[in-house]
């Protein structure tokens, strides 16, 4: 579906936690792939192995509920920083994890991508399962062979999750991320990040935002916007796939039976 789409892929790879005492890496019963745009990624996540962890259960109970984008991901630049800031706010978190998983360098050797996690105790925010993470290795991550090229998206510019109360949602998020709240009125508002945001939108004002899309149940989160390098070129791809593009307006989506269960929308 991801490759329909335009998008590479990583290869398969298992998520692990080194012991503090003996450096050995233990599995952590998750394992992903991930599709790279200049900023930004798209991680599918999977179970991995025999393993029983809140983290596993946490997974399958979301995907019990819709398949689609469950996990919102931020970055920081200091996760310690940022888990001490957060935790001061008034968040129940989970102890921070240094997540480990094997890469193949651009030059063909083998190497590990490391990055710190912060998760929020998966019952603490409604809106989904939210991280704030700092990656140590970029460079690893982000391989010039792994960005797409073909549909001509070069990144992740926000999301769009139905709630019940914007305002309360967007006063939360702002809060986890030392950001601002801004209410556009009683059906949506927005959290401003330095590369992107977060909308906020009752039912009413997704059927304007994303026609078409039904909730499945709330919250969800019903549509993740891009931007274009080179909007003709992204349309013709799509076209010359077979991939149904609904005018919005503002953007050309993607629906969600297309997409995995979360819409596309590529902004103009």
């Amino acid at each position: 579906a991801m490759a329909r789409l335009g998008f590479k892929l990583t290869p398969y790879s298992v998520h692990g936690n080194r012991d503090p005492e003996t450096g050995k890496r233990i599995p952590q019963g998750t394992a992903n792939r991930l599709a790279m745009l200049e900023t930004g990624y798209i991680e599918l996540l999977c179970e991995a192995g025999d393993v029983e962890a809140p983290v596993v259960d946490d997974l399958r109970a979301r995907l019990k509920r819709y398949t689609g984008v469950h996990l919102l991901a931020f970055s920081h630049a200091d996760a310690d920083t940022s888990y001490k800031r957060i935790e001061a706010d008034g968040f129940r978190l989970q102890p921070m994890v240094h997540l480990r998983r094997d890469v193949e360098a651009a030059d063909g050797s083998g190497d590990e991508v490391k990055f710190s996690v912060i998760r929020a105790a998966f019952d603490e925010i409604p809106e989904g399962r939210i991280q704030v993470l700092t990656h140590h290795t970029p460079d690893l991550m982000w391989q010039d062979r792994y960005l797409a090229r073909d549909n001509g998206l070069t990144a992740m510019v926000d999301a769009v999750i139905c709630v019940d109360d914007p305002a309360a949602s967007a006063e939360r998020m702002a809060t986890f991320l030392a950001k601002v709240a801004k209410k556009v009125d009683d059906d949506e508002a927005l959290v401003l990040t330095d590369r992107g945001g977060l909308r906020f939108v009752t039912r009413a004002r997704l059927n304007a935002v994303a026609p078409g899309v039904e909730p499945p149940s709330l919250p969800y989160t019903a549509a993740i916007g891009f931007r274009s390098g080179d909007i003709e070129k992204t349309q013709l791809f799509f076209i010359e796939a077979g991939i149904m593009l609904i005018d919005t307006g503002s953007a050309l989506m993607v629906m969600p039976e297309d997409a995995l269960g979360t819409a596309l929308l590529i902004y103009k």
